[in-house]
């Protein structure tokens, strides 16, 4: 009888050693599960943010560009040519040409737009022409020389008051041209600094999403955690107990055989 008790607690216990090896590959499976929806969650807003960036710097570089374009200080239909050919910007140009009927000698403008042309294609931006002087001999015997003009190889291309306006302008236009510079340069960093006030908020609400996303997936994690923990330990205890079992009906085995009149 205590032999048979014995093997029917060996067979219980057998089918409670599957039951929980069957719990444990189930709990296995499903963190697994679980975790793989994770990694495609945490991937698919990594993927998110990292798509935040580029679009980002693209606006910053449209701000930009757009900014100095639209002062005559960037590339678009720009006079400067890195290259050779004039070493004036748009700006400087046009703020100078602006200037000129402002530059008046009683009362009349001293330099016309078409003059103005002229002496720039002379290169009278650049020295390219060269004072033309007259002597002139006084009373008293002495020669005093005037400049009558500007121009090349002696050919007169301009009055001194139009050069002399030309070079004011220039001049004038050049040091507007740096204010300018430095005032869209610092427009520019106030745009990039709210576009990464922007940014920074863009991302903080992927992540927002993503949290509420994760939450019930790792809660789930969690519990499959606990479960797999929870039937390893039973499992442990049953196999030991199961074992025990094995080695008393074993021992039950040896007990109950027939000794055939051994002693």
């Amino acid at each position: 009888m205590a032999f048979l008790m014995l093997l029917h607690e060996k067979m219980r216990l057998q089918r409670k050693v599957n039951k929980l090896h069957l719990r444990q590959l189930k709990a296995m499976h499903r963190e697994e599960r679980v975790t793989k929806q994770i990694e495609r969650v945490q991937k698919m807003y990594s993927a998110k943010m990292s798509r935040l960036d580029s679009p980002a710097k693209l606006l910053g570089n449209q701000y930009r560009n757009s900014l100095f374009n639209g002062y005559g200080l960037g590339v678009q239909n720009q006079a400067f040519n890195p290259y050779g050919g004039s070493s004036l910007t748009s700006f400087a140009l046009g703020a100078a040409q602006k200037m000129l009927p402002n530059i008046t000698k009683d009362d009349q403008q001293v330099l016309s737009e078409e003059k103005f042309q002229e002496i720039l294609n002379k290169g009278g931006a650049y020295g390219g022409l060269q004072p033309i002087q007259e002597s002139e001999e006084g009373e008293n015997g002495a020669t005093t020389t005037k400049t009558t003009g500007y121009g090349i190889n002696g050919e007169v291309v301009c009055t001194e008051d139009e050069y002399n306006a030309f070079r004011g302008a220039l001049s004038q236009a050049q040091q507007y041209q740096a204010m300018m510079q430095n005032q869209c340069q610092i427009q520019s960093d106030q745009y990039n600094q709210s576009l990464s006030i922007w940014l920074e908020a863009q991302k903080a609400q992927l992540e927002e999403e993503q949290d509420a996303a994760l939450a019930p997936l790792e809660e789930q994690q969690t519990a499959w955690q606990l479960e797999k923990e929870s039937v390893d330990t039973q499992l442990e205890i049953a196999k030991a107990n199961l074992e025990s079992i094995k080695q008393a009906c074993s021992e039950g085995i040896k007990d109950s055989a027939p000794k055939f009149g051994l002693s």
